[in-house]
């Protein structure tokens, strides 16, 4: 692929904006200075209480590859939603928008998708503090040397893993992945990357890591996720059960691997940990608590003929029985 013939194929960078006027000029300047110019930058300010939307169309009005939407606030998924609705671009590119990327991100994911014969390019990732700095990080999503090219069933293997993170703005991959399976991301919920990441991996074909550090994911204070809260773990446990929801409908040979690995996780897990969280810290109502024994009830029709760790029964056991919601019902009432 010639990246400055002038059939360069457009690539749209979606970035969501919300009361980020400390960081927006520089994530935004990184975008427009990619060695690959064929873009467009697309700004969703979801209806931020700063100078961000002025930062935004200040933008729009001195280059003419950056697209603005002011909307009502709706979170990050709306935002990404109404950016993907909007996007013309034969490629999709999500950004968060006080990061930092490469400048050669864009060029070196299509290159490499070229090369490689790849419909989806994954890419390594590091930290930096809020003044730019770099922080130490060792991320499971790191740990490898050399191109990797997947099946989607590998990938998703290792995403269930987290050897592969769920994060959308680690990857590029074609618009018509996202269109020919009318994708969205779950609006009003704050794991929305995980919730979706299977969705992107299991419509590829063949799916490219590269070891090349192109993203610089910005740890600061007051980030939604930078939170642990009632409402972050009951998303994380719908984000996980809509992922394998997916996998289970869309590549049912995995769901006995899903199930397996779920369990493996919780059960190698401080086993009061979970119990407290879960019990008292989230509070779980009546139909919550059935909707979580069901789950366990489909991993264990999964796992039929397999056997499993002292732990796993243990932990299945206890949720299993009327211990959880008379448990429950007392952190309720007390």
């Amino acid at each position: 692929m010639d990246m400055n013939a002038n059939d360069a194929p457009l690539v749209s960078i979606i970035v969501p904006v919300y009361n980020v006027e400390e960081f927006l000029e520089v994530s935004i300047r990184k975008a427009l200075t990619q060695t690959y110019q064929n873009i467009e930058l697309i700004l969703v300010d979801d209806e931020s209480g700063d100078s961000s939307p002025q930062i935004c169309d200040y933008w729009a009005q001195h280059d003419h590859r950056v697209r603005v939407i002011h909307q009502s606030n709706g979170g990050v998924s709306a935002a990404r939603n109404a950016g993907l609705q909007s996007a013309k671009g034969e490629y999709i590119y999500f950004m968060d928008p006080d990061d930092e990327i490469e400048t050669h991100l864009v060029e070196r994911c299509l290159t490499a998708m070229d090369n490689a014969g790849a419909d989806l390019v994954m890419f390594q990732f590091d930290t930096i503090g809020e003044s730019g700095q770099e922080l130490e990080s060792s991320y499971k999503h790191n740990d490898y040397d050399e191109s990797q090219l997947l099946t989607p069933q590998e990938a998703i293997k290792q995403q269930i893993q987290s050897e592969i993170n769920g994060y959308f703005w680690a990857f590029l991959a074609p618009r018509s992945t996202y269109t020919k399976q009318n994708f969205s991301f779950p609006v009003g919920r704050k794991i929305e990357d995980m919730a979706r990441i299977c969705n992107i991996i299991g419509e590829s074909q063949h799916i490219l890591r590269i070891p090349d550090v192109l993203y610089h994911y910005r740890l600061r204070s007051g980030s939604a996720m930078g939170v642990i809260s009632t409402s972050n773990m009951s998303d994380w446990f719908q984000a996980a059960e809509d992922r394998e929801d997916y996998i289970r409908d869309r590549y049912p040979e995995l769901k006995a691997f899903v199930a397996l690995q779920t369990l493996n996780v919780l059960g190698n897990t401080d086993f009061e940990s979970i119990r407290q969280n879960i019990v008292y810290g989230l509070n779980i109502d009546p139909d919550s608590r059935a909707k979580f024994k069901k789950r366990l009830q489909n991993f264990l029709d999964d796992l039929e003929g397999t056997d499993l760790s002292e732990k796993v029964k243990l932990l299945v056991d206890f949720f299993k029985s009327d211990k959880s919601s008379t448990a429950s019902s007392s952190a309720n009432e007390s």
